[in-house]
């Protein structure tokens, strides 16, 4: 179950940000993109803190390859957020 919502997390994150990026592009004929990635980058820097990151951490979801493995392990932490496992951050 807890598979089935990290991907779900992760699909509803993806669908936000295309759908922002769609609003720009019908919105603007002069826009060249690039809105979708902040937005992903703002929903990871607001969930990052909940599961025992800091909120400057979103930046590994630039790294190829690895921030795709960093966006699953942080929605896989939100979709377990009620059992928490692993240490929480005190600043």
């Amino acid at each position: 179950m807890r598979t089935i919502k990290t991907i779900g997390l992760v699909i509803a994150m993806y669908l936000v940000a295309l759908i922002v990026e769609l609003i720009m592009v019908s919105g603007s004929s002069d826009y060249e993109g690039g809105l979708s990635a902040l937005v992903i980058l703002g929903i990871l820097a607001i969930t990052a803190p909940k599961v025992g990151y800091r909120w400057f951490d979103c930046f590994f979801a630039i790294i190829p390859l690895y921030g795709i493995f960093f966006i699953f392990k942080i929605a896989h932490r939100v979709a377990v957020l009620p059992k928490v496992d692993w240490e929480l951050r005190t600043n």
